[in-house]
């Protein structure tokens, strides 16, 4: 039995870990021009953010054509280290999440 918990908690603790690095990630690369997170994840649901951010990302391209920077970073190794993480941020506050965002987040 305690064997179990200590699995669970372990289980919590990356799970939190993977997305305050993926809010990290997002804040420096997304939050200048699309604000915060907690307030643009909502756009969303959980499934539709894993889908906007998997494989080649052609759709999230597409809406970044006029922005060379950012097209280079989603091309970039960096990008493909930190969407993930950002995936699991993003899907925090989802619009089918159960986490909603307060005042003082």
């Amino acid at each position: 039995m305690k064997y179990l918990i200590l699995l669970i908690m372990s289980t919590i603790l990356v799970f939190g870990a993977h997305e305050k690095r993926g809010q990290r990630y997002y804040l420096k690369r997304c939050s200048s021009c699309h604000g915060t997170g907690k307030m643009w994840g909502n756009v969303a649901t959980q499934e539709e953010w894993k889908d906007f951010l998997s494989k080649d990302v052609a759709e999230l391209k597409s809406f970044h054509t006029k922005n060379p920077k950012v097209l280079m970073y989603l091309n970039s190794n960096d990008f493909k280290k930190e969407k993930n993480r950002m995936i699991r941020f993003l899907q925090e506050f989802a619009s089918d999440s159960e986490s909603i965002p307060s005042c003082n987040n």
